[in-house]
C-alpha cells in the first residue's frame, strides 16, 4: 500500500515539474507509473535469475531488487520531468486572463478578477437582454424588422430617430413608424 502512494506522490511532484517546464503532464505521468511498475517487475526477474545462477535462496533479497530496481526507474522518470525540454504549455487552471494594460478581465465578461483563463471567453460580448414581442398566433414567427443605415457614415440607426446619433445628418425618412 505504501508503494501506491509513492507513486501518487511521485506523479504530482512530476506533474508540477512537467508543468513548470512547460511541457503537458500526462506524458510524464504515464513515464513515471511505467517505468516504476516495468522496473520493479524487471527487478524481481533479474533476481529470479540471480538466484537460479548462483544457487542462493534470496528470500527477501527479491524485494530489495524489485524496489531497487522501481528507485532507478523513479528517478529516471524524475530527471526526465525535472529537466526535461522546455515547451509552452500554460496550465488552463493557473493561467489568468489580463487586459492590454495589466488588469484582469472582468466586468465585461462578467468575471470576477483572477478568474482562470480557460473560464473566460474574449470573444464573445455579454449577453443583451431581448425584447419582447407578443405574437397573437404562437405558431407564427416574429417579424423580422428592417434595419437603416445613415446614408453620410453608414451607422446603424435606432428605430424612429430623425438624426444619426454618430454625425447628425437628418434622417430622410425615419423607420419604424
Amino acid at each position: 500500500m505504501l508503494e501506491v502512494f509513492g507513486i501518487i506522490a511521485l506523479c504530482k511532484l512530476n506533474k508540477k515539474n512537467a508543468i513548470a517546464r512547460g511541457r503537458r503532464p500526462g506524458g510524464y505521468i504515464a513515464l513515471t507509473i511505467s517505468l516504476w511498475v516495468g522496473l520493479e517487475i524487471l527487478g524481481a526477474f533479474v533476481a529470479g535469475i540471480y538466484s537460479g545462477i548462483t544457487g542462493n535462496e534470496l528470500g527477501y533479497g527479491y524485494l530489495f531488487f524489485a524496489y531497487g530496481f522501481a528507485g532507478i526507474g523513479a528517478l529516471i522518470s524524475f530527471l526526465c520531468a525535472k529537466f526535461g525540454p522546455k515547451g509552452d504549455y500554460v496550465d488552463p487552471s493557473t493561467q489568468v486572463y489580463t487586459q492590454a494594460n495589466g488588469q484582469p478581465v472582468y466586468g465585461n465578461y462578467n468575471a470576477p478578477a483572477g478568474t482562470p483563463a480557460y473560464m473566460v471567453n474574449p470573444q464573445t460580448q455579454p449577453v443583451q437582454p431581448q425584447e419582447f414581442v407578443h405574437v397573437d398566433n404562437p405558431y407564427q414567427a416574429p417579424v423580422q424588422q428592417s434595419v437603416q443605415y445613415c446614408e453620410f457614415c453608414g451607422q446603424q440607426l435606432k428605430p424612429g430617430v430623425k438624426f444619426c446619433a454618430s454625425c447628425g445628418t437628418k434622417v430622410e425618412v425615419p423607420f419604424g413608424e
